[in-house]
């Protein structure tokens, strides 16, 4: 074992209270703006040059998401909408029901990406009132991601082979949910997919 390899979250509780930490901290953003080391130079540049890779290529070839960031020319916080029906539960005493959507939410990258650490480098916020999903954490409005590579990973693999599948529910995670309710449902509620299926292809 190498000692000197960052250390991966031990639960998912500790999971989600560093993606939560991470948000806070790519809201700020000040850290990549006033940072002029040679890591912080190099964090500005993978985060330009992922976006502008996605602008002129993925969100170019379809219609399904659109995605802002919310500064240049460096972003590491987003706004995506995706055109998608998703699921939602309104409280706890109401049924699931089907949201024709859109899909609203943000994608946070850490601002020190390049710096080993104990936590992600990802964090995705959703927004749309209700979601339900057994991948996505209602106490604390983020969505696990599954095995999203440590370190900088491009914007448009994590939309298109991340994002994209979980959101639609193509894939899921039933053993270790962020919401056991909703893994229930998904699992045991014959009608639980009406509506969601078949997915449309993002392009």
């Amino acid at each position: 074992m190498n000692p000197n390899a960052p250390r991966l979250p031990a639960s998912l509780d500790e999971l989600l209270g560093a993606l939560v930490k991470l948000v806070q901290s790519a809201e700020t953003g000040a850290e990549i703006e006033e940072d002029d080391s040679p890591l912080a130079r190099l964090t500005r540049e993978f985060l330009e040059n992922s976006w502008v890779a996605c602008r002129d290529g993925l969100l170019a070839k379809t219609a399904r998401i659109q995605v802002v960031p919310l500064s240049l020319p460096a972003p590491n916080a987003f706004a995506f909408e995706l055109d998608a029906p998703y699921k939602r539960k309104l409280g706890p005493a109401e049924p699931v029901e089907l949201d024709r959507g859109p899909l609203q939410g943000r994608i946070y990258y850490r601002p020190d990406l390049f710096v080993p650490d104990q936590g992600p480098c990802i964090a995705v916020r959703i927004d749309s009132e209700g979601f339900f999903h057994p991948n996505f954490s209602r106490r604390h409005g983020l969505l696990c991601l599954g095995n999203v590579p440590n370190g900088p990973y491009p914007l448009d693999q994590l939309i298109e082979y991340h994002l994209f599948p979980i959101l639609t529910l193509q894939v899921r995670n039933p053993s270790d949910p962020a919401d056991p309710e909703a893994a229930r449902h998904f699992a045991l509620d014959p009608t639980a997919m009406h509506g969601l299926e078949p997915v449309t292809p993002l392009y």
